[in-house]
């Protein structure tokens, strides 16, 4: 996976309702350290686990957790949404892109929406349980969202 920068070249697809595929630019410097601090964790943490490996392969795409990470085809950008979480630009596509809603939680939650994600881009779809289910197997129970099913139907709710 690579990260979407200003230098990489790299242009994310069209903005699609509030998905937005943005290059991780000067201004956004914060959510990029975050997002590496995110691929970091993973990197050092999940990478190689069986389970989190076998509960990607049990997805409909067939792909290994690591063979994933380590695809350099899969692209990770930047969203200002604040209603959501993260984003993949089709069931089975490479574009991921993780919003400002997930920056504002924490890095935890920007790996897990990261998981999350690598998870459509494994062929989970959007109307089960199955990206975010992930999860549960590759380490990050604490940041898994049961009520998480392909994507949010309703507003998060914040507690002060």
């Amino acid at each position: 996976m690579r990260i979407n920068t200003a230098g990489s070249g790299h242009t994310g697809p069209v903005k699609n309702g509030p998905a937005e595929w943005l290059a991780y630019d000067a201004s956004r410097e914060r959510q990029r350290r975050m997002v590496e601090r995110a691929i970091n964790i993973l990197r050092s943490n999940v990478r190689g686990s069986t389970a989190c490996n076998r509960a990607f392969r049990a997805l409909p795409g067939g792909r290994s957790f690591d063979d994933i990470f380590d695809d350099n085809n899969v692209w990770i950008s930047y969203c200002p949404d604040n209603a959501n979480y993260g984003f993949t630009n089709v069931v089975g596509g490479s574009e991921i892109t993780i919003c400002e809603l997930a920056f504002r939680w924490g890095y935890w939650t920007v790996t897990g929406t990261l998981v999350h994600e690598m998870g459509h881009v494994n062929g989970a779809g959007i109307a089960d349980h199955a990206a975010e289910g992930t999860l549960l197997s590759c380490g990050l129970a604490k940041v898994h969202d049961p009520n998480i099913i392909g994507s949010r139907d309703t507003e998060p709710i914040y507690i002060a």
